[in-house]
């Protein structure tokens, strides 16, 4: 660790060489020259609670917590930086696309409804309607609100819409029964720590 820091606003972890000006840049390869040398399977990370309005995790949580246990850790140390209403830009690959599965570091896939039980105000409801879903929320108790979620495309399927061959619609159906279609999912989360008694409920946008 090259220091801790006692208060970040923004914070991009796992940068590698991908450094963003006015963010706290953390990684633990030296050769980075990141602003904050830090194994992020070591928890807790070297900042205060709920410090951090800004997080970005590009392409660095599919690489994070073979051990299920140290996943937990992970997501538990996230919410416990983020501010009430604090916003976490999370990319990572579509885990049916070859770029995911052809790297041997890739160690946890990430679908949509990965990040949804992540929501507690979801876990309540499937708890009351006896739905057979891991309550991520409850056990972990953290409360984590999707107010984005985008889906990027191959190129190959992209192209396909520019040229006027497909139309997004039939690339949307074809992502629900062929591989390779998604490419990398971009997901905004938003911390809601209402239920600790911090602020208002944030509605989730669909």
């Amino acid at each position: 660790m090259s220091g801790a820091i006692e208060e970040a606003m923004k914070l991009n972890i796992g940068c590698g060489f991908n450094k963003l000006d006015g963010y706290v840049n953390v990684d633990q390869f030296p050769e980075c020259e990141p602003d904050v040398l830090w194994n992020l399977e070591e928890t807790p990370w070297p900042f205060e609670e709920s410090a951090v309005d800004e997080l970005v995790a590009h392409h660095v949580l599919e690489h994070l917590g073979q051990d299920t246990k140290v996943f937990f850790a992970i997501m538990k140390e996230l919410y416990r930086l983020m501010s009430h209403g604090g916003h976490m830009k999370i990319t990572v690959p579509h885990p049916y696309h070859p770029t995911f599965i052809s790297d041997p570091t890739h160690v946890r896939p990430f679908t949509r409804n990965t990040f949804e039980m992540m929501n507690r105000h979801k876990n309540l409801d499937w708890a009351k309607r006896n739905v057979n879903v891991t309550m991520l929320a409850l056990m972990l108790d953290i409360n984590f609100v999707m107010v984005k979620a985008i889906q990027r495309f191959d190129d190959a399927w992209r192209k396909k819409m520019e040229t006027g061959e497909l139309t997004l619609e039939q690339v949307r159906d074809a992502a629900g029964t062929q591989l390779g279609v998604v490419k990398e999912l971009e997901i905004t989360l938003c911390a809601d720590k209402s239920h600790l008694g911090i602020g208002e409920p944030i509605a989730e946008v669909p």
